[in-house]
């Protein structure tokens, strides 16, 4: 063969790699558009009952009514961020991409995530329980995105739970170790499953799943993997699903006071 000829091979054999390539990416961007409808789900949810509420009368007490607003702003920046979170997916995955880091007590990021999420569950019959006193419990973390991680799980198990179950979430603070719980009595996952629920584009495929694409749990990993977060998860089918998340560099508050 002509050293032509194998310029040539050469040259075809990249080209059809590129082309590969390029097929590659050109569907995970459909995945990940997909993902986006998922993701947005939710605080779109949140903001519509609030609103229903405001609208049909159902809530006329002043005080309930700025909290209300309080909160649709609340959810609303949080929807903004949400967007911006999801398109930098890639760079989260990128060590040298830092995220903003400030002092951020977790204790009020889960209040919170209980707040936005009642409703979601109550809409839907499933009895949501918190069991936990709120207290301090700093880290040095991103406050939107630790909002983030505990809402895609919160958010599965009330989406994997039927109407008549329950959602559970609770707290356990020992040897300036945070433990928080979100368990549930949904469908479950198969145990064989779970090394690869946080897997990119991952999906339990069932009825209340048709739409989803498994971009949520990827997300939560890569947060919680910036925090330093240690996610375990327990389930078994049809006995519910149980995450657990493991923080362990408390700040001293007498540091930042």
């Amino acid at each position: 063969m002509c050293s032509s000829d194998t310029e040539i091979s050469l040259l075809k054999k990249q080209l059809d790699e590129a082309r590969r390539e390029a097929e590659a990416e050109k569907q995970t961007a459909q995945e990940f558009l997909s993902s986006v409808s998922h993701e947005l789900r939710t605080p779109v949810a949140v903001l519509r009952g609030s609103l229903e509420a405001l609208c049909d009368g159902v809530i006329d007490d002043s005080e309930q009514v700025k909290e209300y607003h309080r909160q649709m702003l609340a959810e609303s920046i949080y929807l903004q961020r949400l967007v911006n979170d999801l398109l930098e997916f890639s760079r989260l995955q990128n060590s040298g991409f830092e995220i903003s880091m400030s002092p951020v007590n977790v204790y009020d990021v889960i209040s919170d995530i209980c707040r936005s999420m009642r409703q979601i569950a109550q809409d839907k019959g499933v009895i949501f329980e918190r069991k936990y006193e709120a207290g301090c419990y700093f880290i040095n973390g991103d406050y939107a995105r630790l909002r983030q991680m505990l809402i895609v799980i919160l958010d599965n198990a009330i989406k994997f739970t039927d109407a008549g179950g329950k959602v559970m979430v609770s707290c356990l603070e020992k040897e300036n170790q945070l433990l928080l719980c979100i368990s549930d009595t949904g469908c479950g996952m198969p145990e064989e499953n779970l090394g690869e629920i946080f897997t990119k584009f991952h999906r339990l495929v069932s009825d209340s799943n048709r739409s989803g694409t498994g971009l949520g749990l990827a997300i939560a990993k890569e947060i919680a993997q910036r925090h330093e977060v240690e996610i375990t998860v327990k389930s078994k089918i049809n006995e519910g699903s149980t995450f657990e998340f493991m923080f362990k560099n408390k700040l001293d508050i007498n540091d930042f006071m």
